[in-house]
């Protein structure tokens, strides 16, 4: 099987095919700022105490970048390893990065201030790259205290007792312990609590979380979890879902019960694959079965909550997307024009399914699994949509996983094996979901090419070349399966 570009090569010269080729050409100057020995290195030259020895660069790390709403350019973090002065006592630094696309005004001067004090700025020129020190988290005022054993002990103590089930909670000491941190975005903090002996008969929860958000995701994920936990989905003998304790929304901080976890279903896929052996991959798809019925249980619990989103939604903001990239990027504004216009064609002519209680971040990192039972989690997006919304997601990230990061540089053989299993468990997740409620798989064929059209999309806002043959070997697969 030829690498992606080989098989763009070998296809009909339509509009589609030289618009998905367009999505190859990654240029260089936006690669440049995601490859951390380029950039390593020019911090080497450039930064004057690395270049005169008063301090040495040990390492640097790419963490993240991302092209924002309201952003001019492309927005990363750099966490730096940094040995010195004297003693050669080495520290973290984290730098926030601002890429300045080519035509946009480029800061003046080249550095100031010393090294990673509040007011150094430095400009290098070559990656068109300008750097400050990170500042602390303003999106997420409530993290310093969420994160202090005290202060949250407090915290956690006062706004779960205001729950009439646990009106006479007491926590004498907790343990925080950050589990996923998106600077600016959100972070989700366990924390383990304990109590007096007295309290030891007490049905109180021995582990619960704490998620702070910036913006008002917090507030409709426990909205949407009040609902649910109302519902027959809290009781369902096909998924568990956490019981929400409290919402504050001065702090934008949601507090829910626990759900035990082994591991996710995204990290059984990429062990499974790994390994190859039969008796994973049968595992897995008992998995992929048990998690198509907590979606159906879901789907069908009965709530209305939530915003209505279709797949006209999904296209005008694919849409915007597009036009945010094409402001730095303008040779990729009408690349992927011709095939939004055979999938709206096909759209127009597939009845819609009605609309349900959706999750609309469904991947396998949201399903935990704990002793062969599963429990779905981050309800923020909570909504009402056609349950292909759901189903797409899930299968676009499967297939994501089961190829791998290069998976398109693979050898033939291992390549074919790996979307052969791939399919397979998508079709086990598919048909298991379809043996309990019908589905229009013509309409989860059309959510699914947005989907996958959007992570080709992101290795270009979140700078990550190395991914985007991948995916268009993954969206070009679907799309000739749907005869485009």
């Amino acid at each position: 099987m030829p690498a992606t570009g080989e098989l763009l090569g070998e296809l009909r010269e339509t509009a589609v095919v030289q618009g998905l080729r367009r999505l190859l050409e990654i240029p260089d100057w936006l690669r440049a700022v995601g490859d951390a020995e380029r950039v390593r290195d020019a911090l080497a030259r450039r930064i004057p105490e690395f270049a005169g020895g008063e301090l040495a660069l040990a390492e640097c790390r790419v963490e993240r970048w991302r092209l924002k709403r309201g952003e001019d350019g492309w927005i990363g973090l750099y966490d730096l390893t940094v040995d010195g002065p004297g003693d050669g006592q080495r520290r973290s630094v984290k730098l926030r990065g601002q890429l300045v696309p080519p035509g946009f005004a480029e800061p003046a001067g080249m550095s100031r201030g010393a090294f990673a004090a509040a007011d150094w700025r430095c400009y290098i020129p070559e990656l068109r790259l300008e750097l400050q020190p990170q500042p602390e988290d303003a999106a997420l005022p409530a993290l310093p205290m969420l994160t202090d054993p005290e202060q949250s002990r407090e915290l956690l103590e006062q706004s779960i007792a205001a729950n009439p089930r646990y009106s006479d909670l007491r926590i004498r000491s907790c343990r925080p312990r950050v589990v996923r941190y998106k600077p600016g975005s959100r972070c989700t903090i366990v924390y383990h609590l304990e109590y007096a002996p007295e309290f030891a008969d007490r049905r109180w929860p021995d582990l619960v979380v704490a998620k702070t958000y910036h913006g008002d995701k917090g507030r409709n994920a426990y909205n949407a979890m009040l609902v649910l936990w109302g519902s027959p989905l809290a009781k369902s003998s096909a998924v568990s879902i956490a019981e929400p304790l409290a919402y504050l929304p001065e702090l934008r901080v949601l507090i829910q019960g626990p759900l035990r976890e082994e591991r996710t279903l995204e990290k059984q896929i990429k062990e499974t694959f790994a390994a190859m052996s039969p008796e994973a991959l049968a595992d897995l798809h008992t998995m992929m079965h048990k998690t198509a019925a907590g979606l159906v249980a879901l789907h069908n619990c009965g709530v209305r909550y939530g915003v209505s989103l279709t797949w006209a939604d999904e296209l005008a903001e694919l849409r915007e997307l597009i036009e945010r990239l094409a402001i730095p990027v303008p040779q990729i504004a009408d690349a992927a024009g011709p095939l939004l216009e055979r999938l709206m064609r096909i759209a127009a002519e597939t009845p819609s399914d009605p609309l349900l209680p959706s999750h609309r971040a469904f991947r396998p990192a949201q399903v935990l699994i704990h002793q062969g039972r599963i429990s779905f989690i981050d309800f923020d997006g909570f909504c009402l949509a056609e349950p292909a919304l759901d189903l797409s997601r899930f299968l676009r990230k499967t297939r994501a996983l089961g190829l791998g990061r290069h998976g398109a540089h693979l050898e033939e053989e291992a390549l074919r094996e790996r979307l052969a299993q791939t399919d397979a468990l998508c079709e086990t997740f598919l048909n298991s979901y379809e043996a309990l409620v019908p589905i229009s798989r013509q309409r989860v064929a059309v959510w699914e090419a947005l989907d996958l059209l959007t992570m080709v999309l992101f290795c270009w806002t979140k700078i990550e070349p190395d991914r985007v043959e991948t995916n268009l070997l993954l969206l070009g697969r679907h799309l000739h399966g749907m005869g485009l």
